[in-house]
């Protein structure tokens, strides 16, 4: 069976017709957003106050129609469900356009629906890859994470980290979707960019079914975009490399006549490129040096108190409770970040967050130091009053969505009229010296606590913590 191609001379067979109706539909439907809140959201941005996440949400889209709530449906074959419900669709619909249609070819609307994937694929591929060139999408770990149990940790944060202990890597795999969706805007250069894609993707869809990532059907949908695109390259290219023939390949192209034509077609490639390609890096780079939307909080903390803390002393309601890896009161250490997040670690089950870490405005709502971890280890945003010498803790765990101080900046989310209250306390510290810190508060429970943190000085692989900050400041 002879598949069709922008090359058939002549009629086309009609199994071949079919084919064409099946994958027109189908690709057209995985292309072209059919959601209306994608249109809603894109109709109300305010474009003279962008942010980088305007433009990714315009150009991060795949078809969503069913959940199915197991495993498989969240990791597993069970996930690509939607795929098979537009398949359906598609066969159903090109067994109608049949019945109706009786054109013996379809080499224009083959050209078109080539365009409309491609230009689909490349303002996908290039928002995915400014979020690794700008070190969003994998952050170097934080001080916690460091301190956090290989075993406490779930498989898909081990990969993001193993990613994100080298910056570098992590922008040249950047680069690289950036450079393929970029080159997929151009017919002349398309097939190298599909190629290109479709390793890059390939890759991300293994790695997230192996470590149970979260992006394994997104990725999976370039990749399948990308095979339609190299369809007809592929005899081709097994021609000249299998073969050792010579190839002559011919393509058809629609003439585009008069100069409306030329503008529309040049204006619709330029446009795209500025929103995808030269204004979403400077919306990017601007993000970088302001902390707008990012996963790890941008506060400072309290300054020099950074660092690993074994707790000395822990009296509670005037008790005092000797150490226990079971005790569910007392904590076991404690951590003060280099941004404004004070973590401690007790004997108290807590639910693992399988996010990846969203970036957000507003530090209490960054939830990557918490995301995929176990092991009992609290995280709380606080607030430094150094003249008062006031810790203001805010509990991370509290689902986001409400609306916070964190950062000095507010929550955008919609549905404020069902946000959950804040879980806060206050704590008084006092430093009798560099690695000694005394806190004295009242929990989120009403319980008194006394708490005497005394600092252990470690030095980590990682080059104490600045591969990450001079890879920054390389931006």
């Amino acid at each position: 069976m002879s598949v069709p191609t922008a090359n058939t001379a002549g009629a086309w067979k009609p199994i071949e017709r079919f084919i064409f109706r099946v994958a027109c539909l189908f690709f057209v439907t995985m292309s072209v957003p059919l959601s209306w809140s994608y249109y809603e959201r894109l109709f109300t941005l305010n474009w003279l106050s962008l942010n980088y996440r305007d433009i990714t949400n315009m150009g991060r889209f795949s078809p969503s129609l069913i959940t199915i709530p197991t495993e498989s449906g969240r990791w597993g074959l069970a996930s690509y469900a939607d795929w098979g419900v537009i398949l359906l669709a598609a066969l159903v619909g090109a067994l109608l356009w049949s019945l109706f249609d009786k054109r013996k070819e379809y080499r224009k609307l083959y050209y078109w629906l080539r365009v409309v994937v491609r230009y689909r694929v490349a303002v996908g591929m290039i928002e995915f890859g400014f979020v690794k060139v700008f070190l969003v999408q994998m952050p170097f770990p934080p001080i916690s994470t460091l301190h956090t149990h290989f075993g406490d940790i779930t498989a898909q944060k081990l990969y993001w980290l193993s990613v994100g202990i080298v910056p570098t890597y992590e922008i040249f795999l950047g680069f690289v979707e950036v450079i393929a969706g970029f080159l997929l805007f151009f017919r002349k250069t398309a097939t190298i960019g599909a190629f290109l894609t479709a390793c890059a993707s390939a890759n991300i869809v293994y790695i997230n079914h192996a470590y149970d990532g979260g992006v394994h059907v997104y990725s999976a949908y370039f990749v399948l975009l990308c095979l339609f695109l190299l369809w007809q390259d592929i005899p081709r290219i097994g021609k000249l490399l299998i073969r050792e023939q010579d190839v002559v390949p011919v393509s058809y192209y629609p003439a585009f006549a008069g100069l409306w034509a030329k503008c529309l077609r040049y204006g619709v490639k330029a446009g795209l490129i500025f929103l995808f390609v030269v204004l979403l890096s400077v919306l990017h780079w601007r993000n970088l040096h302001h902390d707008r939307y990012v996963k790890l909080p941008a506060t400072p903390g309290l300054p020099g108190a950074a660092g690993y803390y074994q707790v000395t002393e822990f009296r509670h309601n005037g008790e005092l409770l000797p150490y226990s890896p079971f005790d569910s009161v007392r904590w076991q250490d404690a951590i003060f970040e280099e941004h404004s997040t004070l973590t401690f670690k007790v004997n108290e089950p807590i639910q693992i967050s399988l996010s990846n870490g969203v970036p957000r405005i507003g530090d209490v709502l960054r939830d990557w130091e918490l995301a995929g971890t176990a092991g009992g280890r609290h995280f709380y945003y606080y607030d430094a009053d150094t003249v008062n010498q006031v810790l203001r803790l805010e509990n991370k765990h509290i689902p986001a969505g409400r609306e916070s101080r964190g950062g000095g900046n507010r929550s955008r989310g919609k549905d404020r009229a069902n946000q959950q209250p804040r879980s806060e306390f206050v704590l008084h510290y006092d430093r009798p010296d560099r690695s000694r810190i005394v806190l004295d508060g009242v929990t989120e429970k009403a319980d008194s606590i006394h708490v005497v943190l005394d600092k252990v000085e470690r030095r980590y692989p990682l080059d104490d913590l600045t591969i990450y900050q001079r890879a920054k400041k390389t931006w």
